[in-house]
């Protein structure tokens, strides 16, 4: 009998996917959101692997003609001198087009959800209003001050995207062991924050990119305060379609747009480790680093496909130049 996922390990181990297509499909059984199929469906048909072919594929031309000016520079058809320069000034430009894909979204928190943060004073209506994001009683709401003490986190995917909408406890000095407990996590989770809705005073948000929030605008005597982005009752329900289109609005900056993909935190650390090799390869003049620092970048590559591909540098330098006559 077949085990869970022996046919796509069949597929990857004959060569028919790589590791990121394998995880794209992983991440498309587990989308829940249609944002999450989209950037899955990305992954799973190729495109971060056809981008890392080709930066294979220069990285094997670079290796080749590196190799070449070490090993052959005394040859009339290499001109060492600009080919060194011309090979540094190429692997610049990779390293370059590598820290660019760095600024890909998030994988993880395409899966788990930008998370926002709804923070103030006590008795500000957090609850109220994660309630009424959610769809549902998830949170306690009193009018007594401190009523929430701990983080409350409510998974809900709003207009196909995915969030995780957190509670937290008022914001306030206080004996309490037990709510200095809270306010400390939700200092935590406030710097954390993908997304932070504050509703105190303005000039008091802790972060400068929150959306100020003046709520409770059912209330007589509401006025819309000094600074506040928003007024909003989660009771009438008045501004609330404003903010939840002010929150897809931020968490389509995050997230992958129609037809991308998003980077694992494995992808994003490998990726990372290969920028940082070519960088140190661009500032290098010693020839034998450079062409180990090459080595070291296509072996990231083949971590991240899960393929390896060292003989192909050979053919590649026996390709490229007129060696053997």
């Amino acid at each position: 009998m077949a085990v869970a996922g022996e046919f796509t390990r069949r597929a990857f181990e004959n060569g028919r996917i790589d590791l990121n297509e394998a995880e794209g499909l992983a991440d498309l059984l587990f989308a829940e959101t249609e944002t999450q199929r989209r950037a899955a469906m990305a992954m799973a048909q190729g495109k971060f692997s056809q981008l890392l072919a080709k930066w294979e594929t220069e990285l094997l031309n670079l290796s080749a003609r590196v190799e070449a000016v070490l090993d052959f520079s005394d040859e009339d058809d290499v001109a060492a001198e600009a080919e060194e320069s011309a090979f540094l000034g190429d692997i610049a430009a990779l390293g370059e087009r590598v820290t660019a894909e760095l600024e890909r979204p998030s994988a993880e928190r395409l899966r788990n959800g930008v998370r926002v943060v709804i923070a103030g004073p006590p008795n500000a209506g957090k609850s109220t209003l994660l309630n009424a994001l959610v769809g549902r009683e998830a949170a306690i709401v009193s009018s007594i001050a401190g009523t929430t003490r701990d983080r409350i986190e409510v998974p809900v995917s709003i207009g196909g995207t995915a969030f995780l909408i957190t509670d937290t406890a008022g914001l306030r000095d206080t004996e309490d062991v037990v709510e200095a407990t809270g306010v400390t996590r939700a200092q935590e989770a406030i710097e954390h924050a993908d997304v932070l809705i504050w509703l105190g005073r303005p000039g008091e948000a802790p972060r400068f990119d929150a959306i100020n929030i003046v709520p409770k605008a059912d209330v007589d005597g509401w006025a819309m305060r000094p600074g506040g982005h928003l007024g909003v009752s989660a009771v009438t329900g008045q501004g609330m379609d404003l903010l939840v289109s002010t929150l897809l609005e931020v968490a389509n900056t995050m997230l992958p747009r129609e037809g991308e993909y998003a980077l694992h935190a494995r992808q994003h650390a490998a990726l990372r480790n290969l920028a940082d090799g070519l960088q140190e390869a661009r500032g290098e003049r010693d020839l034998i680093i450079v062409a180990e620092h090459l080595r070291r970048a296509r072996l990231v590559i083949d971590r991240l496909t899960g393929r390896s591909g060292t003989e192909h540098m050979l053919d590649a330098l026996f390709g490229t130049f007129c060696i053997g006559k």
